[in-house]
Formats: C-alpha cells, structure tokens, sequence
C-alpha cells in the first residue's frame, strides 16, 4: 500500500470509532440540536476535518477520493456528525484559494481553525475606506458553534463590470458576530446550523474573495498561485457541491443497514411471518441495495473526475470544463434525490414502530429528506442546468 493508501484507511478506521460514538449520542444531539464538544473535538483531533487542507498549513492535502470515502462512513452512522464533519471539510479546501494574508491569519498559528459560510449574498453591504461595512442576518450557518470566522454573502452594488452588482465573501471573526438560536428543523438537527446576524462590521479587503467571478471560472481565486496544487485548480463550484451531497450517500447506507438489521427481528402485526423471509421485503431491500450501489459508483467517479479536471487544469489553466461542471451538477442532483427516495421507501416499510422519535430509519429518513432541499443538489434547478448544457445554452442560477 502506498503512503495515501495507509492514511486513508487509518481516517476510514477513525471515521468508524467516531461514527460508533454519533450514533450513540442521536438521541441526544436531537434534543440538543447540536453534536456535543467531546464528538467535534474527536473530528478535529482524528484528522476528520482536515483531509483538503494544504499541506503548508498542517493539512493532509489528499483530495476529494479520500474526502467522499471518509464522510460516506461517518455519515452512515449519523447525518448530522458527518454533514458537520463534510462542511467544515471543505471549508478546509476553500480557504486554500483565499488571499494568503488571510490564510495566514486563519492557520499560520493553529491548523486547526475553522470557518463557517452561508453563500447567500444577503447581506447589506457599504464601501468603506480599505474595505467594507457589512450588516444583515443569514441562515443555515453549519459548524458555526466550532468556527472562529465565519464567511457572508453580499453584494456589492456598483462595484461589477459596467455597474452591476458584484457577488463577494465576507469574512468576519469571532466576537463580531451573533449566533442565532433558531435551529430547529425536521432534519440534520444535530448540525446546529444556527443563524447568524451582524451589524456594521468592519472587512478589510483581505478577508474577502470576489465570489461571482470564481463560481463562473472566469477568473482565478486569489489564493490559487499560493497553492498551486492540482487540488485547489478544480472548478469551484463543483468542488465545493460534493460535500453536499456525500452525507446523502452515506445517509442512505444507513437507513439502509438499519431497515435490514431490522428485518431480521421483525415480525409484522398479524403474520406469523419474520419480514426477513417476507419476497416483497427482500425484493425491496434488494432493488435498495443496488440502487445504493449505483449511487456510490457515480459519487466515486465524481471524485475522481474532480481530481482528473484539476490535473488538466494544471497545465491548461484556461480551457473551457463547462461540459464537466454541467454534468457533476446533474449527478450530485440524481444522487441525492435518489437517495431521498431509496430512503422513503425504506420508511415507508419499516411498521408503526418507526414513526416514534429516537427511532433511525426515521432519522435517517428526515436527513435525507432534509439534505435534498439544499441548492446544491436541489432537484429543478440542477437538471435544468445540466438539460441546457446538453442543448448548448448557459446555465441559469444554481450551483455549476
């Protein structure tokens, strides 16, 4: 085995014991909305967190394979562990194409800090004097109770070409910011992705990044030629998008192992029959299998194009991957719709017994659910974009 290989499979070992020790907190986390302290430290501590960080700063550098494989088994044992686990993950992975100043300032001290985002450009932004006020509120802060900054999207008005709006992250620090006690959700409610509000908040130029310009790979992030890796040259958007919807593949493995550890016992009201020897029960657990299969085959190669595409734009830095950004952005949909509806199915045959809280093929079904309403893999707006690809016009909003 090469040197990867063993770090892999030592992160795969350690995502298992962690993944062990989520799925004995769930309940808890629920009624917490939130993973505890003691499960984010053993993230942290196991190398979890950060598989896509730059090796300058401390980080294993090992790219999106490794990245899927490892947040697919955390996730299998509890959504919320590994959503939490995936997002702080690639934030990791973004903060390597920032202004090196704030890199520095983020890990040059402490590999180990982390940042949160919400990348809907909501937030009220003024042009201040080496810099920006920026005031607003946003949702869906995921990682933002372990994060020492945390990233916001506004628009600049006036500041794009001819006039029109310009799209930027604002980076702003603990202390600076409000944490919102509003996360109470039908899924992923252990992430406490809570809210965030700012008033007047002073940015420096650094601790911003031009967004709208890096979405479209129209223009190189300012941290690209500080870390000039095959890993941090992948189109943006489709590097950032996987981490969406790897805690589906890994979701749907787990409601999956649980519907069939549970067939095992099962005996529905009325029957004399175990559902284990039930022929509509193993066709379905069988059609599910390998549906999940299918699933985990499309999200390997996705991984693996990313890393295919970032070599290529190694050496060709301005060529066209629209194509390629169309079609991962049609396969991340797919994968997590698909695993939406794998996971209902399963519900849907799991008895009474799995409408009571605490129960995990209702967990596990919620956050599926729950995943599957995120931009990034939202059903409509992904395959339209993909659909217009294949007819030869642009894409039209969403994640590409």
């Amino acid at each position: 085995m090469s040197a990867n290989e063993v770090q892999l499979s030592e992160l795969i070992d350690t995502a298992h014991r962690v993944g062990e020790r989520a799925a004995k907190e769930a309940v808890t986390m629920e009624k917490n909305c939130r993973i505890s302290d003691e499960l984010m430290a053993d993230m942290v501590h196991g190398n979890l967190v950060n598989i896509l960080q730059p090796k300058r700063f401390g980080g294993l550098e090992l790219g999106f394979p490794a990245f899927v494989r490892v947040g697919e088994v955390l996730s299998s044992y509890n959504v919320s562990a590994g959503w939490v686990q995936c997002l702080l993950g690639i934030h990791h992975y973004w903060g390597a194409l920032l202004n090196p100043q704030l890199q520095e300032e983020l890990w040059g001290d402490d590999p180990h800090r982390m940042f949160a985002d919400v990348f809907a450009p909501v937030g009220k932004v003024e042009i201040v004097e080496d810099g920006y006020l920026l005031s607003g509120e946003w949702k869906f802060a995921s990682g933002v109770l372990w994060s020492d900054y945390v990233a916001l999207g506004g628009m600049v008005h006036g500041a794009g070409p001819g006039g029109e709006p310009e799209f930027r992250m604002f980076f702003v620090p603990k202390g600076e910011f409000e944490i919102l006690d509003d996360w109470d959700t039908l899924g992923l409610k252990g992430t406490a992705s809570c809210g965030i509000r700012v008033e007047k908040a002073f940015v420096p130029t650094y601790r911003t990044m031009e967004a709208g310009t890096v979405f479209a790979h129209s223009a190189p992030p300012p941290g690209q030629s500080y870390n000039p890796g095959p890993l941090y040259r992948i189109p943006f958007g489709a590097a950032l998008a996987i981490a969406i919807v790897t805690p589906s593949l890994g979701g749907v493995t787990g409601i999956l192992n649980s519907f069939k550890e549970r067939m095992r016992s099962r005996v529905p009201l009325f029957t004399d029959e175990s559902q284990n020897d039930m022929v509509t029960s193993q066709v379905l657990l069988a059609e599910a299998s390998v549906r999940v299969e299918a699933m985990r085959l499309l999200l390997y190669r996705y991984a693996d194009e990313l890393m295919e595409v970032g070599e290529h734009m190694a050496v060709n830095p301005g060529d066209d991957v629209m194509e390629f950004r169309a079609r991962v952005t049609g396969w991340r949909v797919h994968i997590g719709r698909e695993a939406r509806s794998v996971g209902e199915e399963l519900f849907e045959h799991s008895g009474a017994f799995a409408v009571y809280g605490g129960n995990d093929v209702q967990r596990f079904w919620r956050d599926l659910y729950t995943m599957a309403s995120h931009i990034g893999i939202q059903h409509e707006v992904g395959l339209r974009n993909y659909g217009r690809n294949l007819v030869g016009l642009e894409p039209i909003g969403g994640i590409v």
